[in-house]
C-alpha cells in the first residue's frame, strides 16, 4: 500500500469516528424532518409565502391580461374608428342644439348644402 493510501484510509477511519452510522427505526424520518422544521427561521417561511404570493399575482396579471384582449377583440377594434365616427356616436346633433352650440334652425344632416 502506498502513503497515499494510507491516509486516505486514515480519514476514512477518522470520519467514521466521528460521524456514526445513524440509528435505522421506523422514527428515523420523523424526526429527521423535526430537526429540519426546527432549524427553519421565520425568514425562510416568510420568504415561502411570498413566493407563494407573487406567483398568485403574476397568475391573477395573466387573467387579467387575456380577459383585456379577449374582450378587445370579441368588442371590435377602438383604433379602427375615425375622429368624424367618435364624435358623430359622441354628441349627436340633437344634443348639440340644446347646448346653443348651433341653433334649430341649421341644416342638422349635412345634406342640404347649397
Amino acid at each position: 500500500m502506498s502513503e497515499l493510501e494510507k491516509a486516505l484510509d486514515n480519514l476514512f477511519a477518522a470520519y467514521r469516528r466521528l460521524c456514526p452510522d445513524p440509528e435505522v427505526s421506523a422514527g428515523f424520518m420523523p424526526r429527521l424532518w423535526e430537526k429540519i422544521d426546527a432549524r427553519r427561521s421565520f425568514a425562510f417561511k416568510l420568504r415561502l409565502y411570498a413566493r407563494g404570493l407573487v406567483s398568485v399575482a403574476a397568475a391573477l396579471c395573466l387573467a387579467v391580461a387575456v380577459f383585456q384582449f379577449s374582450s378587445l377583440a370579441n368588442g371590435g377594434d377602438p383604433v379602427a374608428e375615425t375622429y368624424l365616427d367618435v364624435l358623430r356616436s359622441d354628441n349627436p346633433p340633437e344634443t348639440l342644439a340644446y347646448s346653443g352650440v348651433i341653433s334649430s334652425d341649421d341644416n342638422v344632416s349635412g345634406l342640404d348644402v347649397q
